[in-house]
């Protein structure tokens, strides 16, 4: 080859060289260009937990408090031919603490003497790989060793493998886990964290059967559910997709909610519902055939609970809520955006369906928004939703009902186990009361204290107080020295001899009074 000829072809090349440098700068700076494009359209971090709240409320996602709080990504199957469940659950969660964490705890709450079920994980692991853990005596906690700790600020992904079993209830009775007659029950179906102390230890209390044993952080959930098509599926969480399999005949319902105290399932074959809108809040309720009269007036009550409460302490944030029948007896049962009544309250006990209704939607507030270790303080979601009926009453019926609930619910069963002795402060732990005393000391006593404290404050400084309280703890964990600090602050009041008397001590007796006699029509 020529020298000419080579300087040709060295000039062409050259051409050549330029031209795909130049294509491929220019296809560089697109990907450059489309990326920031990307990263201007991504998605926010919690965007996909917006379809759970009203629009209007989305921007508290944004609360400090919510700021890397636990993740749950749960696959669960549901088979009710062997009554099991199996599933995998992804945890993101972040040390907010100040201490470092050498363990992790998950709570499995279905083996718990009182919920008659079965929880075992085949596997776990983190991010520095497999995890060895160990059981406590009742199977209810894992304890998991870290093999690097996690210090504050720093963020780990657990994986957890999991079969759980639930048992078939044959008689009556109140029952939280499980199936009855084909309705079957599944909240806490699922390894979930416990709560982390500040010193870097871990909440792992069991409560009893008299009370509730959940105590929980605000979390996330995006769940797949799989389960027969023939069941309707009622969750805390709501439907965002659902793929039907025709050979399987399975369906699988994709699932977000949050931010909320837990993840909860009911799957019953023969559900009917009615609902309706409150403004941009879907309200529903749904029955077993034969109760349509019943279902109508469970969902009625839950609307007009939704409407007074969010007046009086805040708006309620979230799309959904639902009221559900449940194998409860006649009683209620509060779960994130779900309120579970009791079958017979359709029925036989229908005279207690308002009231018990009016009280779980209160725990939308008292519990799922403010949080509050119920092991140790029963009485502050209790005592307070069970007071919150008072407005209820009070804004549907009038003063003199409201005042009839007091009387005759709450002041005369109080001084009935006073004078039997059986009187004790409301700020002790569950397992410190008994069958004779729990629910008239936690709830009737927990609404006297808040009736006794706005008599102090007056109407509207008890007002802003529950407000200021929902405001500062909402999506936190409450305990009762947060909310005396809240009432001082807000009020100027001091109430140190109210808290003393009643949470701390022994109050002195009620003052003795007439029973006000039942309202007709009511």
């Amino acid at each position: 080859m020529t020298i000419e000829r080579f300087r040709n072809n060295a000039a062409r090349q050259h051409r050549r060289t330029r031209r795909w440098g130049l294509a491929l700068l220019l296809f560089a700076l697109s990907l450059t260009t489309l990326a920031c494009s990307l990263r201007r359209q991504q998605p926010r971090p919690w965007a996909r937990y917006e379809k759970d709240l009203r629009p209007a409320y989305v921007p508290i996602l944004e609360l400090p408090q919510l700021q890397n709080a636990p993740e749950y990504e749960l696959h669960m199957r549901v088979d009710p031919a062997s009554r099991t469940i199996s599933g995998t659950v992804f945890i993101t969660v972040t040390n907010r603490t100040p201490a470092p964490w050498g363990t992790l705890v998950l709570r499995l709450y279905p083996t718990l003497s009182h919920y008659g079920g079965e929880m075992n994980v085949v596997n776990l692991l983190a991010d520095q790989g497999q995890l060895p853990f160990t059981y406590n005596e009742t199977h209810s906690a894992l304890l998991a060793d870290l093999p690097v700790a996690v210090q504050p600020g720093e963020q780990v992904h657990l994986r957890a493998d999991y079969r759980a079993a639930y048992r078939r209830w044959d008689l009556r009775g109140y029952w939280l886990f499980g199936e009855r007659e084909g309705l079957i029950n599944l909240p806490l179906a699922y390894p979930i964290l416990a709560v982390p102390r500040e010193d870097g230890t871990w909440l792992t209390e069991e409560g009893i059967p008299l009370g509730d044993t959940l105590v929980a952080e605000s979390s996330f959930y995006h769940a797949w559910v799989t389960v027969p098509s023939t069941l309707t599926l009622v969750s805390s969480a709501i439907v965002s997709t659902t793929t039907t399999y025709t050979d399987t005949t399975e369906v699988t319902y994709e699932l977000v909610g949050g931010p909320a105290r837990e993840f909860t399932l009911l799957l019953y074959p023969y559900y009917q519902s009615a609902q309706r809108k409150i403004g941009d809040i879907l309200v529903r309720s749904y029955y077993l055939p034969g109760d349509e009269r019943a279902g109508e007036a469970a969902l009625n009550y839950a609307a007009a609970a939704l409407q007074v409460y969010s007046r009086h302490f805040g708006p309620y944030p979230f799309a959904k809520m639902d009221v559900a029948a449940a194998m409860l007896l006649n009683r209620g049962m509060e779960y994130p955006t779900l309120n579970q009544l009791g079958v017979e309250l359709y029925g036989d006990a229908r005279a207690q369906l308002e009231f018990l209704t009016a009280h779980e939607v209160g725990h939308q507030w008292w519990y799922n928004q403010v949080g509050n270790d119920q092991v140790r303080e029963p009485w502050l979601d209790e005592g307070l939703t069970e007071y919150s009926t008072y407005f209820y009453y009070e804004d549907i019926y009038g003063r003199a009902t409201a005042e009839y609930i007091r009387k005759n619910r709450w002041e005369i069963p109080v001084n009935y186990v006073r004078d039997r002795g059986l009187d004790a402060p409301l700020g002790l732990p569950a397992a410190a009361y008994t069958r004779d005393n729990y629910e008239t000391i936690v709830y009737g006593k927990g609404a006297l204290f808040f009736h006794t404290l706005r008599q102090r404050l007056g109407d509207r400084m008890f007002h802003r107080v529950l407000r200021a309280y929902l405001q500062r703890y909402r999506y936190r964990i409450a305990t009762a020295r947060d909310l005396q600090q809240v009432i001082e602050e807000v009020s100027g009041q001091r109430v140190d001899d109210l808290f003393n008397e009643w949470v701390y001590g022994t109050p002195s007796p009620l003052p003795a009074e007439q029973s006000l006699e039942r309202p007709e029509g009511h």
